[in-house]
C-alpha cells in the first residue's frame, strides 16, 4: 500500500500561513530496501547519508520497528505508535528494521503558522520522538489528509492546514497524557472531575471530593493540579463560571437565580467571583447595561 503526494501550492494558499508540501502513507514489507519509490530532488533520501529538509515533517509509525538519529538525537529504536518530528534545516536519518519493515504515514509543511505550531507545542529538538501510542484518531487524521491531497479539490490546502494543526496538537496532547496512561491516580481524578460536574449546584468541600475519589486530600490536591493545571477548588470554580456564562447567554435567569443554581451563598458573592474570573460583571457579559447583580 502506498499513497504519496508532493504538492504545488498556489499563491493564494500562502495567505493561510501554512502550506502542505507532501502527504503520504506506505507499507514497507520486511526485507525491503528503504526508501521505496522515486522522489523529487528536494526529498531524495539515502539511508547511507541521511538528509536535511527545508520543511517540517511529522512521521507516524503504525506497524513494525526501526531507528532514528538526528543532530540532537542519538540513534534510537522506534516502534509502532511512535511519532517523529523532523525539523527544517536539521540533519536526520531513519529507516525500518529489515526484519520487520514498518507502516508509516507522514505530512510535511512550512510557513509562519507552521513555525508557530512547532515553537508552541513541539519546540524541543532534543526530543523529536514522541511515544503517542497506536491512536485511531491520529491514524484517521493522516488518512483523511492523504485523501484530500489525492483529490486536490478547491481549497484543499486550507483543509490540510486544519489537519496539520490537528496532528500537531494530538502528538502534543498524547505526550502530555503519557504519564497518566494506566495510572490509577488518573482514573481517580477523572472520578473527581465527574463528581464536580454533577454537583455544580452545591458548594462542594474539596476534602469531600478527595474522599469521593478515594484519595487523601494532600495527594489529591497534588495529583489534581498536575493532571488539570489547576488546584481542585479553582477548577471547580471555573466549571461554575462556564455554566454561569451558558445561563447568561442562553436563558433569562436573573443573577439571583443563577447564583442559587450554582450553589453560591448570595448573588452579590456570585457577582464578585464572576467579575474576578471574567473581568466583567454578569450583566456586562450578557451585553445589557453595565451593572452587577443584587441580592434582589
Amino acid at each position: 500500500m502506498a499513497s504519496v503526494k508532493y504538492l504545488l501550492p498556489q499563491k493564494s494558499d500562502y495567505e493561510w500561513g501554512i502550506i502542505t508540501r507532501t502527504v503520504g502513507q506506505q507499507d514497507v514489507p520486511a526485507g525491503s530496501n528503504y526508501p521505496i519509490g522515486e522522489h523529487p530532488d528536494d526529498y531524495l533520501f539515502f539511508v547511507s547519508e541521511g538528509r536535511v529538509l527545508r520543511e517540517a515533517q511529522i512521521i507516524y509509525i503504525t506497524r513494525g520497528s526501526g531507528w532514528f538519529v538526528s543532530v540532537h538525537q542519538p540513534r534510537t529504536s522506534l516502534r509502532a505508535g511512535d511519532a517523529i518530528v523532523l525539523y527544517p534545516g536539521e540533519w536526520h536519518n531513519y529507516a525500518p528494521n529489515k526484519e520487520t519493515g514498518w507502516s508509516e504515514a507522514w505530512i510535511g509543511f512550512t510557513g509562519p503558522f507552521a513555525d508557530l505550531l512547532l515553537e508552541k507545542f513541539l519546540p524541543d529538538r532534543s526530543h523529536p520522538i514522541h511515544h503517542v501510542g497506536l491512536s485511531d484518531s491520529l491514524s484517521v487524521a493522516f488518512e483523511k489528509a492523504s485523501q484530500i491531497a489525492q483529490d486536490q479539490l478547491p481549497a484543499y490546502q486550507q483543509q490540510l492546514a486544519g489537519y496539520i494543526a490537528l496532528i500537531v496538537s494530538t502528538v502534543y496532547a498524547k505526550g502530555r497524557q503519557l504519564p497518566y496512561r494506566d495510572n490509577p491516580d488518573a482514573n481517580n481524578i477523572v472520578v473527581a472531575m465527574k463528581h464536580m460536574r454533577q454537583n455544580l449546584h452545591r458548594n462542594l468541600n474539596m476534602e469531600e471530593v478527595a474522599a469521593e475519589a478515594g484519595m487523601s486530600y494532600s495527594k489529591f490536591r497534588k495529583v489534581f493540579k498536575a493532571y488539570s493545571g489547576y488546584p481542585p477548588a479553582q477548577y471547580f470554580l471555573r466549571l461554575k463560571m462556564e455554566r454561569a456564562k451558558d445561563y447568561l447567554q442562553s436563558t433569562s435567569f436573573s443573577c439571583k437565580e443563577i447564583s442559587f443554581r450554582l450553589g453560591f451563598d448570595s448573588a452579590s458573592y456570585f457577582n464578585k467571583m464572576f467579575r474576578l474570573s471574567q473581568g466583567m460583571t454578569p450583566m456586562e457579559y450578557r451585553e445589557k447595561p453595565p451593572g452587577g447583580c443584587s441580592d434582589g
